[in-house]
């Protein structure tokens, strides 16, 4: 990711984190021997990212979560909704 985004990593970071939070899905920082991604915990949405992950790995789960969930009504910056579509196109190849 690193160079070919306009935006500071930590800012894309800090847009992804916002629309997960529009959603009204949680997000949990922890430690462990795992990566992250959307789960189900006592019948609640909960995004659980390792917090030990570079921020450009960060920015890379939570994209790809996203790019599986309906975003027509939320809004979000051309720039941000084009990180995950590029997500979104990644996974299409993976399961082509």
């Amino acid at each position: 990711m690193g160079n070919q985004f306009m935006m500071e990593e930590e800012t894309v970071l800090q847009q992804l984190e916002a629309i997960l939070k529009e959603l009204s899905i949680a997000l949990r920082y922890e430690k462990g021997r795992f990566q992250g991604g959307l789960c189900r915990l006592h019948g609640e949405e909960v995004f659980i990212l390792n917090s030990k992950l570079s921020v450009d790995r960060k920015i890379r789960i939570i994209a790809k979560e996203l790019s599986l969930l309906n975003l027509e009504n939320v809004y979000i910056l051309p720039a941000i909704r084009e990180i995950i579509e590029e997500m979104q196109d990644e996974s299409d190849l993976v399961t082509a």
